[in-house]
């Protein structure tokens, strides 16, 4: 009794009178999940003056924490100690999320889509959230009256199980929509622009009248975009109505549009520069007095007047655009306001990540050193030259301020697997089963080099070769190559074996775009096995020659992309010059040319169109080699043919290659699964081998259509298509061939 009476006296002393008593020891008890040391960063601390305040503060912050649902704090004393005992009753953990009724969306598509929730203590905040993102998902798919509550079931041993009671409604389309307000641009051009549809004839394959709010959202933008570009400054796209039926199966969709008033620009004013002429910072601007104020195209020249400075060294430009709209004259008057700042210069260019790369091969990507005066332009360019090589799987670039005027260029890259291990397969009439099998490196020992050791082989052909270029000789803009081949073919009507070398020197004649290249070529050929009914031409051949020749290149590129272009050309020019002053048993030249262009188009679709065309002629009265003659067809030529079948006939009949060609090619590439670089391409080829009797563009033309697949694949680049002549040149019914190549990398 007096132990009591003393516990009794104590609390009224401490909340009475102002002795400070100090708290000794703070206990946590009744938790059994959440961690003692989490309760106590809300407890007051041992040590502490003892505060009926501080008491009353730490069990608020205890219930802010939302991790309890009850709490007394007891007073204690032992040994004269002052011991506080914080008694919890914890917030049960959620055991699982369970879902009732749904029948349209499975269980697992709905759990993806949650915030967490089960393996935690409960959330009445998180049960709302996922109550609306349950909700909004089906709206996305078109259950406008679903009905969804929310109930918590007590499971035993302080756990509760979430469960979402659904009831789905009937499903909804959009069969209407509305465009009020519009006068500049007709309803049917607003809705060519979004991706918001009306439902149609075949939504249930296309997905037409779907309404997904965050799409809705993104097409107001587009809409208010459309008036911009236009003139329309003040533009103004509300929030769109959406109407159900009464059986809610239809939706009437209203836009909401005010146009406002139309501008155009008044005058273009620059102030503040020195550095530039005014009329070169006129001729950077696309808006000029007069034109529509076309907003992007605005916001597309204060980029363009910062880079005017930031390519002369000005790393620091800042351009504030300041525009003044006059609703009286329906004009917009700008003006650029121009700080210069100071001159910076190139400090060090900081090369990391490249565990294999030298940083040599890096640096003479680069087209400014250190010390030079700082240049957007040519900092981003040799960022794409680095790309190009497609030496790294990832190239980033940023800059470093280490002085008032000086900065570090650091270079931060991932050196991937530039070795590609390639088997290819195929099947004609003229090598039955083809394979090959290919090794190609193209950074050998982090230095750069291309090396290539390639075999192809069949019943009917077996080629060899092997090459080695070096793109950078002694870090110049010079490159140098050697070849090795051998190749046995056996053809319609006689069997062909070559083997010899050459060497090539190139060179750059206007950087990166303009190249020159020289190549040296010694050949010994055999022609043998020939076919009694073999072309007469192939019979005077017969036997081993020799073939010296010089082929000059010229060759011009302006592709964003090595292997995956989306914009962007492609020329090349040769000539080949065999015999004379070079020796050997064959004289002839030999002149091509090929132009390759790609070209953006609607979405992610891309044009590709290439063209190329070729003669060769023999001279000090011999004839053209049948090696050097065209025989065009298969993948790489026109598709749906056999290698061979595009050449013009002898008298008797047989085909013995052209000494003519022009050929054409037109593609349309569209990404099937963009993530997992999966694309595909419909073509359309056409190609004539020609005598020399016949004029380029007469004659036989042999065209082929088709579609295909082409796969980035994690084993390498895969090609698969199908090509279907038009006319087959034995005069039977065309039939379809499809061909393919697949790779791997190392």
């Amino acid at each position: 009794m007096k132990k009591y009476f003393f516990f009794i006296a104590l609390i009224i002393l401490f909340a009475v009178n102002s002795y400070a008593a100090t708290i000794d020891d703070v206990v946590v008890e009744g938790n059994r999940r959440v961690p003692t040391n989490t309760i106590l960063k809300y407890t007051v601390n041992p040590g502490d003056e003892f505060s009926l305040a501080d008491i009353d503060n730490s069990i608020k912050n205890l219930f802010s924490a939302d991790i309890i649902t009850d709490v007394k704090v007891d007073m204690r004393l032992s040994d004269d100690r002052l011991i506080l005992a914080y008694v919890v009753k914890e917030k049960p953990y959620v055991n699982r999320v369970i879902f009732n009724g749904n029948v349209e969306l499975k269980t697992s598509v709905l759990n993806e889509i949650l915030v967490p929730m089960t393996g935690q203590v409960i959330d009445s905040r998180k049960v709302e959230t996922n109550l609306k993102i349950v909700e909004d998902k089906y709206h996305d798919e078109k259950f406008y009256s679903v009905d969804i509550t929310a109930e918590i079931e007590d499971r035993g041993n302080n756990s509760v199980d979430v469960v979402y009671l659904i009831n789905e409604g009937v499903e909804a389309k959009i069969t209407q929509i509305n465009v009020v307000g519009n006068n500049h641009f007709k309803r049917k051009e607003i809705l060519k622009e979004i991706e918001t549809s009306e439902k149609g004839f075949w939504s249930f394959f296309t997905g037409s009248g779907k309404l997904k709010k965050t799409e809705l959202a993104v097409d107001m933008e587009k809409i208010k975009a459309m008036y911009l570009r236009e003139g329309y400054a003040k533009i103004q796209v509300g929030e769109p109505r959406i109407e159900l039926s009464e059986d809610k199966k239809k939706i009437v969709l209203t836009i909401v549009i005010e146009e406002g008033l139309r501008f155009k620009v008044a005058e273009v004013e620059f102030e503040g520069y020195k550095s530039v002429e005014a009329d070169a910072l006129r001729e950077t601007t696309k808006l000029k007095t007069g034109d529509w104020f076309n907003v992007e195209e605005f916001q597309d020249d204060v980029k363009r007047v910062t880079a005017k400075f930031t390519d002369i060294g000005y790393a620091y430009a800042n351009v504030n655009p300041v525009t003044i709209l006059n609703d009286e004259s329906q004009t917009v008057s700008v003006k650029y306001q121009i700080e210069e700042n100071q001159l910076v210069y190139i400090n060090r260019i900081n090369i990391r990540g490249n565990t294999k790369s030298r940083d040599r091969v890096i640096r003479r990507e680069f087209d400014l050193t250190e010390g030079d005066l700082y240049s957007s332009s040519l900092i981003t360019a040799s960022k794409n030259h680095l790309e190009f090589t497609d030496y790294f799987g990832e190239v980033r670039l940023s800059e470093t301020p280490v002085a008032s005027d000086k900065v570090d260029l650091d270079v931060d890259v991932t050196d991937k697997m530039t070795g590609m291990f390639s088997i290819g397969a195929g099947y004609s009439t003229v090598d039955a089963v083809t394979g090959m099998v290919s090794l190609t490196q193209k950074n050998l020992f982090g230095m750069g080099y291309q090396t290539t050791l390639k075999a192809e082989f069949s019943e009917k052909k077996a080629d060899y070769t092997f090459s080695i270029t070096n793109p950078w000789l002694f870090d110049r803009p010079y490159s140098l190559g050697f070849d090795l081949f051998k190749t046995d073919r056996s053809y319609y009507e006689y069997d062909k074996e070559s083997m010899g070398a050459a060497v090539s020197l190139g060179h750059q004649l206007i950087k990166r775009k303009l190249y020159a290249n020289y190549r040296l070529r010694y050949e010994v050929i055999d022609i043998n096995d020939i076919d009694e009914d073999a072309a007469k031409i192939v019979w005077e051949q017969e036997g081993e020659s020799t073939t010296i020749s010089l082929t000059p290149t010229l060759r011009w590129t302006t592709l964003n992309h090595p292997q995956n272009p989306t914009a962007g050309n492609k020329a090349v020019v040769y000539s080949k010059i065999a015999g004379g002053i070079f020796g050997g048993d064959n004289d002839f030249v030999k002149i091509g040319l090929s132009y390759t262009h790609y070209i953006p188009l609607f979405w992610k679709f891309v044009f590709m169109g290439n063209f190329e065309g070729g003669q060769v002629e023999a001279y000090g009265g011999k004839d053209v080699p049948v090696a050097e003659r065209y025989r065009l067809g298969g993948m790489y030529s026109v598709r749906g043919y056999d290698y061979g079948d595009v050449s013009p006939l002898d008298e008797d009949g047989d085909r013995l290659g052209g000494v003519k060609y022009d050929q054409m090619n037109l593609e349309v590439i569209f990404p099937v699964v963009e993530s997992a670089q999966l694309m595909g391409v419909f073509f359309i080829d056409a190609a004539q081998s020609l005598t020399s009797n016949e004029q380029f563009l007469s004659g036989d033309v042999y065209k082929s259509y088709g579609a295909g697949f082409r796969w980035y694949s994690p084993v390498g680049p895969l090609r698969l298509e199908y090509g279907v002549p038009v006319d087959d040149p034995n005069g039977e019914d065309p039939s379809g061939k499809w061909e393919f190549s697949i790779g791997g990398m190392f």
